[in-house]
Formats: C-alpha cells, structure tokens, sequence
C-alpha cells in the first residue's frame, strides 16, 4: 500500500507558537495555511487515492477538504493521528521543548497528564498496523508533525534520533510504502 503523509497547513496556533491538541480548541488554517493546503492538492492531483484519514483537529479535516476537491474520496476521522498532547495546551511550545530538553529521557517524558513521545508512537503504529489489514492501493494521511515523526519511524524502522532529526514543512507531502 502506497501512503501519501501529508502534514497540514499553516494554522493560528502556529502563528501564536503555541500548544494544541484538543480538538475542541478553534484551531483552524490561517490564510497562508489554506494556500499551502491548495498548493499540496495540485501537487496531489494527479495521485491515486482511494481514501483519506485526518485527525479530529479542524487544520487537518480543512486541508483535507481542499485536497480532496481533486478526489472526491471518502474522508475518515481517526483520533489515533491527533497531534501529541504535550500537556501544555494553549501554553508556548518553547515552553514545552525546554521541558523536553530537560527531562532525562525526552522519549518517555511526560509532562501535566500529558502524553511522552513514546506514547505518541504506540498509537501511530497501532493505526499503521490496522490500516494494513485494509485493502487499499493508496491513502493520503493528512496530519501533525509529531504523527508524521513517529509514522515515519515506524515505518522505515528510524531511531528516535533520526526521526527527531527529519524535516517536515507545512502543506508538504512524503510518499511511503507499507
């Protein structure tokens, strides 16, 4: 199964700098992230997909909408690709990486009944593992950048380190198989 994994546009919380995982927050695409979600639905046009799968948060269900005007597929919510609860919601992501950066071990560290990285991966890989029981020939993952990490470390089999390492823009894409 091919697995097109694409990470949302620019969002008003990413202007802010700061922490969102609870769907119920307004988080939604500024008008720089609706751009890049019309850009990555050029680039994707000409892909086969035969099913999309977004988070609960708005930004990844509006780029999914407008990647979408291209396929025309069925879009399904799926809370195991929500962006990581980093247990500082609202607050200052800087806040959040200096915890990261001082904990000793940043892989399990969890911080205001929030989750730890490795959680994080667990979930991704349960979703990975259920997803290939399917019988798709491709599926475009639209999501956040800690899901994309640890997808992307699963699947290739990556080390924390490298895939703390990888570089993700805004409304860009990766081409994975499974």
């Amino acid at each position: 199964m091919k697995i097109y994994l694409a990470r949302h546009g620019r969002s008003t919380y990413n202007d802010l700098g700061l922490c969102n995982a609870d769907p119920t927050v307004d988080v939604h695409l500024t008008p720089f992230g609706i751009e890049q979600a019309k850009a990555l639905g050029e680039k994707l046009k000409q892909k086969h997909i035969d099913h999309i799968f977004v988070s609960k948060l708005w930004r990844t269900q509006q780029t999914a909408e407008i990647v979408n005007t291209f396929h025309n597929v069925k879009i399904d919510i799926d809370s195991r690709l929500d962006d990581g609860s980093s247990g500082f919601e609202g607050k200052p992501f800087q806040d959040y990486a200096a915890a990261l950066a001082a904990a000793s071990d940043r892989w399990t560290a969890r911080f205001n009944g929030g989750e730890s990285i490795e959680d994080i991966k667990k979930r991704v890989a349960a979703f990975v593992e259920e997803l290939q029981t399917k019988k798709y020939d491709s599926v475009l993952i639209i999501t956040s950048l800690w899901i994309i990490f640890a997808m992307i470390a699963h699947i290739k089999n990556l080390s924390n380190e490298e895939a703390w390492n990888l570089k993700v823009e805004q409304g860009s894409w990766n081409e994975l198989e499974v």
